[in-house]
């Protein structure tokens, strides 16, 4: 009778590989706060990160594609967060839901590390325009099925249209706080009394 063998239990390589690469993008996103995005290099990462720089081209081309997925992922939480708030909306009190729906996605998005220094990013490389491009898609299309619900009769296109230009308000804020060197909330008053405006033409007519 052959003794059965109990298999060794090793930690899956997944779960390490996951856990460098976290690591990775961690290092990479202080690195971008202490030295702003042209200061940012592939040993100072390493040097941050305590990852060897042979050993982070196992897991990224280059620093470009480190900050692309750093940008994206947060973005794909910022749309499922927004998107989540929207479908708590209802047409009575709208105004306060949107009021709501803007502060507490700045709240999130802040608190989740989407700050100044990766979207400053989006505008020194091309790869993360692209996805600032689709995710501004993404977002407008979470307004349109919004306004859709809340009754307008609008056509799909010009509400997609305003989706874009609300999303706007949102570069707005972060412009504003780039160029008076704060973080004003009042930045983030004005966005909500804009959005609410826009959203009310679409509603109303």
């Amino acid at each position: 009778m052959v003794a059965k063998t109990t298999p060794t239990k090793r930690r899956p390589v997944q779960v390490r590989s996951r856990k460098v690469k976290a690591r990775i993008k961690d290092a990479a996103h202080e690195v971008m706060r202490q030295r702003g995005i042209r200061g940012i290099t592939t040993n100072a990462i390493a040097e941050e990160s305590g990852v060897r720089i042979g050993s982070i081209y196992d897991y990224f081309p280059n620093k470009e594609a480190i900050i692309a997925e750093i940008y994206e992922e947060k973005l794909e939480m910022v749309r499922a967060f927004l998107e989540k708030g929207a479908e708590q909306i209802t047409l009575e009190t709208w105004r306060e839901g949107i009021d709501r729906l803007v502060r507490d996605t700045w709240s999130y998005q802040l608190g989740i590390g989407l700050d100044r220094t990766i979207v400053d990013a989006s505008y020194y490389y091309e790869d993360l325009l692209c996805i600032a491009r689709d995710h501004s898609r993404m977002f407008a299309m979470t307004y349109v099925r919004l306004l859709q619900r809340l009754g307008s009769r609008w056509k799909k296109a010009a509400l997609f249209d305003l989706g874009i230009s609300l999303y706007t308000l949102v570069n707005a804020t972060w412009s504003y706080w780039r160029l008076t060197e704060t973080d004003d909330n009042v930045a983030i008053d004005r966005q909500v009394a804009l959005t609410v405006a826009l959203v009310e033409k679409a509603i109303a007519s």
